[in-house]
């Protein structure tokens, strides 16, 4: 069977929500942080949560535009960067678990 082409922008619009989805998980972990009794912790919830909301505004802001390639594919170090945060909020959340 071939499966037909996807739509304009079909890709972009994935791309979109992958990050979306990824700002709630990211928001999720600091609610969750934020439980902790440890002072540390809850800054690093804060942070975490600020985080969230910069890549959802990021996100919104680089997919609202057909023509622009996005924030997140267009710069190297952007995407390093996230894979750096993501590492340290999965690490926060292991220091969590194990408090």
């Amino acid at each position: 069977m071939n499966a037909a082409p996807a739509p304009p922008g079909a890709a972009r619009e994935r791309t979109s929500l992958a990050w979306r989805r990824t700002a709630l998980s990211f928001a999720v972990n600091a609610i969750l942080l934020l439980r902790s009794p440890n002072a540390w912790m809850q800054i690093a919830a804060l942070t975490v949560l600020a985080s969230a909301a910069g890549i959802a505004a990021v996100s919104a802001a680089s997919f609202r535009n057909p023509h622009t390639h996005g924030w997140f594919a267009s710069r190297k170090r952007g995407a390093q960067f996230l894979l750096f945060l993501a590492a340290v909020v999965g690490i926060l959340d292991l220091l969590a678990i194990t408090r």
